[in-house]
């Protein structure tokens, strides 16, 4: 098993033997140290998607996993286009999010409204396709995972605008995504999100793991009880 770190100017790279969402190379996705860096690339930033997973169906579509015996949500698949979109206006009036996902704490970071240190994430995320309120789709994460408002700091929510600008440019567009949830042993809080995106004409795609981390503070990921560091 041979795993390559290249640091550069850009996001460090980490090489991958293993194609997919298997549990080897979740393992080592798990056990990869945060060192400042939320985003890295994985693969050279090549998703590893098949022939067979790269299959279009017109009407696209979205699979969710059933929750683990922890009551954890698992790996989420979906063939995106405008067809699966919410209307602007349902996105604006969309629902509060009730679900309790596994090991969610309130805790507040600041003094605002906005200044919580986690986040109901969606995997896939509502403006694709109009889930909300899935427990299948919904896991903890912090602000800094989810959408790190910090200048020039990538998140999900950075790829998630990618691949939806890529959509809005034509119906004939089409992404197959993919994203997991990584988790390490029993813990309720993933350690990162695994993101793999690409178009139908392979013109656009990704491959990358976000940290599940907040600066500043130290994670329990077995519980969702959080410090701050400093």
């Amino acid at each position: 098993m041979q795993k390559i770190v290249a640091l550069g100017t850009q996001s460090p790279v980490i090489n991958l033997d293993k194609q997919n969402s298997i549990p080897s190379q979740n393992d080592e996705l798990a056990n990869l140290k945060y060192s400042g860096q939320t985003v890295i690339d994985i693969n050279n930033n090549q998703p590893t998607f098949t022939v067979d997973d790269l299959e279009i169906e017109e009407a696209g579509w979205q699979k969710l996993s059933v929750l683990d015996w922890l009551g954890r949500p698992q790996v989420a698949n979906a063939l995106l286009n405008q067809n699966l979109m919410p209307p602007s206006q349902k996105e604006k009036a969309r629902e509060r999010l009730t679900v309790q996902t596994p090991g969610y704490h309130a805790i507040k970071t600041g003094n605002n409204n906005t200044d919580w240190l986690y986040n109901r994430s969606h995997l896939i995320g509502y403006q694709f396709t109009g889930l909300n309120n899935e427990a299948k789709n919904l896991v903890t994460g912090t602000r800094q995972l989810n959408a790190d408002s910090r200048v020039n700091a990538k998140s999900m929510v950075t790829y998630e605008t990618e691949v939806a600008n890529f959509l809005h440019q034509s119906k004939r567009n089409y992404v197959r995504y993919q994203v997991t949830p990584i988790y390490k042993n029993v813990e309720l809080l993933p350690r990162g999100i695994h993101m793999m995106a690409q178009s139908n004409d392979g013109t656009f795609k990704f491959n990358v793991y976000v940290f599940n981390v907040q600066d500043g503070w130290t994670i329990n990921y077995l519980n969702g009880n959080a410090t701050r560091s400093q």
